[in-house]
């Protein structure tokens, strides 16, 4: 039992460590504006990762197959994605005072965390892979003691990431010169518009092309032989 739940915790933080906008988002709000921001945006994300688990691993993920949806949620990540590469780099030309946090945004921040999980909409395969895979690997268990393993296992994992980034980002503040952290925004801006260029490409191989190529045949080099 103690080996499964350290297989969904190690699954948690290393999904959770995975370089993508949410942790570019929290390490630039961090670094601007101290731990608990960082945390803030880390946890949103984490209760949206939870959010598309239940989905992925109950028979409401059958609703998410329907290429509207998917589209309607691809748009909104890559419109969020879009908007907070402007903000950051609005940021960057902004005056900074590095003496003074600015707090009263903690609920901003979660909702920004939240988002950026919820609008992406292949948070669901993943899911959805993950839970078979872990099913398979353990089936003298049942089925919803499995899933509480990866569950739990998951959120511990992740929650370990999430406390331990933001706290050495927060201590990185010291360090952090003004010049050094305008940099810091506008590489974030550049990583922020590649993951929504990123996440249109994808989407747009997920549904758009197999709706103009349905009938694509691709050929094996047998049948090219054949041919020949």
């Amino acid at each position: 039992m103690l080996g499964l739940l350290l297989t969904a915790s190690l699954l948690g933080f290393t999904y959770s460590a995975a370089p993508g906008a949410v942790n570019t988002e929290a390490v630039r709000r961090g670094l601007q504006r101290g731990f608990l921001p960082s945390l803030m945006v880390q946890l949103g994300a984490l209760l949206g990762d939870l959010v598309w688990a239940v989905i992925g691993l109950t028979g409401v993920a059958l609703v998410f197959r329907f290429v509207a949806i998917q589209v309607v949620l691809g748009i909104a990540g890559v419109a969020f994605l879009l908007r907070m590469a402007w903000l950051s780099y609005v940021d960057a030309r902004k005056p900074m005072d590095l003496n003074q946090a600015q707090g009263g945004n903690e609920q901003r921040d979660f909702a920004t965390g939240l988002i950026f999980s919820i609008a992406n909409p292949f948070g669901i395969a993943f899911w959805g892979g993950i839970g078979g895979g872990f099913a398979a690997h353990v089936s003298a268990m049942p089925l919803v003691d499995k899933l509480v393993f990866l569950f739990v296992g998951f959120a511990l994992g992740a929650l370990s990431w999430c406390f331990g980034i933001s706290a050495l980002v927060a201590w990185s503040r010291r360090f952090v010169g003004e010049r050094l952290l305008r940099g810091i925004f506008t590489v974030s801006s550049m990583a922020m518009a590649y993951f929504a260029l990123e996440l249109l490409w994808t989407l747009i191989h997920a549904t758009v092309q197999p709706l103009l190529f349905p009938q694509r045949v691709r050929l094996s080099p047998e049948k090219l032989l054949q041919a020949g």
